[in-house]
């Protein structure tokens, strides 16, 4: 990922321009958030880089963390609006920038609560759903260049556009910025999104194609290909023909490294497993198979607790759940209380979904949680298909326990194994993380990204 280009001081900085030392991004696609792996993995990226360098395009702007200085502008009615006469279904949302540190609890971000406007919620949230099914959100979620955009981008003045184009709306909205604009950009691919965007069940073909062009399109004008593991890139390359580098979730190791767990015995009386993250899919089934296991050791005798912490609230995993031994549903907690938190549980848990749909969105994908896991110290227990990059991952470093078949039956014989044998727990340990330190620390990442961000630019 590092090559020796990317190092040379020359590089990094431009005699003639001292700005490249961090360029001045402007984000689309994506927003600073601690609820979602991409939102974590792009706060962590950026989070060296000058308040006044970063410029963030969303629609969006109530799933943005708290706080943020940088310069935002809110997608609305003047960027994205139905056609006629279907407008009305359309929340009218004002098109601007927004200073985000003094909008939080204003008008503009609160959530209406009355009766009609969670009915018009609902209406709108089922009126998508059909979109999606017949497979033309595009056409009513289409973004438009408008001038209000088009002239806070000119003022703003980036030297270089970041895009994550998970939705096909965003790939199209790229295209036509570098069509009317030509700013050099760069994509970053966290899942496969043109394989999970084609999920319409009319016009399947059609719109595959269509989507598929205006992913190539965008691949074809980008200066730079960035993506989340060295199996997406390999298999990129191949698809593709173009060159990608890979850039994970970084983790810094002055936050994980003082609350590293040091002593590895399971010698509390109860054995506890923790998840962080999502409650739907594609982890929904795998996270529901471990709480079914841990359950079913509780009633064999074996003491064995899971504890859940997501943002997510999900009815249907909670009834599902919620007459189960040993399963925990918690608040989540901070970012920063999260290494002391983990510190204190004997396994933690990665899971992906086995089905087909599942499967094409993550295959490629390493887990943000994954370096963090790693670099915890707690033995890392991954339930994943045997064809994922997590699965692949973790076996060539020998950095945890992988169970590739879908049988909870080997989910409960993996735990209580990693729960008895000392020496293996010490094992997966140690390689995870040496392979975290070496594959993952911030510092490495983060300049690594920010030299392939520097080369965009010119």
């Amino acid at each position: 990922m590092l090559r020796e280009a990317d190092i040379n001081p020359r590089v990094n900085e431009n005699e003639d321009d001292g700005r490249f030392q961090y360029p001045k991004v402007l984000i689309i696609g994506s927003t600073f958030q601690t609820k979602s792996g991409g939102g974590i993995t792009l706060k962590n990226l950026f989070s060296d880089w000058p308040v006044d360098k970063i410029g963030v395009i969303t629609d969006r702007i109530a799933e943005t963390d708290p706080g943020l200085k940088y310069s935002f502008y809110q997608l609305g009615w003047e960027e994205i609006r139905y056609p006629f006469p279907f407008y009305f279904m359309q929340s009218r949302i004002k098109s601007g920038p927004i200073n985000f540190a003094h909008k939080v609890g204003g008008s503009s971000l609160k959530h209406h609560n009355s009766a009609i406007s969670k009915i018009k919620g609902s209406m709108r949230n089922n009126f998508n759903k059909i979109l999606e099914l017949i497979g033309i959100t595009p056409l009513f979620n289409s973004i438009k260049v408008s001038d209000t955009l088009k002239r806070w981008i000119l003022e703003f003045n980036p030297d270089l556009i970041y895009i994550r184009p998970f939705y096909t709306e965003v790939m199209t909205f790229g295209n036509r910025l570098f069509e009317e604009l030509h700013i050099p950009y760069v994509i970053h691919i966290m899942d496969d999104s043109v394989r999970y965007n084609n999920r319409s069940l009319i016009k399947r073909h059609k719109r595959q194609n269509y989507i598929e062009s205006q992913f190539k399109q965008l691949i074809v004008n980008a200066s730079e290909c960035l993506c989340i593991s060295e199996a997406m890139a390999t298999e990129y390359q191949l698809r593709y023909g173009r060159r990608f580098d890979h850039f994970r979730n970084p983790v810094d190791l002055d936050k994980w490294l003082p609350f590293q767990k040091k002593d590895l015995n399971c010698s509390n009386n109860v054995l506890k497993i923790i998840y962080t993250g999502r409650l739907f899919p594609p982890t929904f089934f795998t996270l529901l198979d471990m709480c079914l296991a841990v359950d079913s050791l509780n009633r064999k005798g074996k003491r064995v607790e899971i504890d859940i912490y997501s943002y997510d609230k999900n009815k249907r995993f909670n009834s599902r759940t919620k007459r189960l031994l040993g399963v925990n549903l918690k608040n989540p907690v901070s970012v920063d209380e999260v290494p002391l938190l983990v510190s204190n549980y004997d396994i933690f848990y990665l899971c992906l979904d086995f089905d087909k749909k599942a499967q094409e969105y993550s295959r490629l994908s390493l887990s943000t949680r994954t370096s963090e896991g790693m670099i915890s110290g707690v033995p890392v227990l991954i339930y994943v298909p045997d064809s994922s990059a997590m699965s692949h991952y973790f076996k060539m470093h020998n950095a945890g326990i992988v169970v590739t078949n879908q049988d909870r039956s080997r989910l409960e014989e993996k735990i209580m194994l990693l729960c008895t044998d000392i020496d293996l727990r010490e094992e997966v340990s140690r390689n995870a993380i040496k392979t975290a330190i070496s594959d993952s620390r911030s510092d490495f990442v983060k300049e690594s990204f920010r030299n392939s961000l520097i080369k965009a630019a010119r």
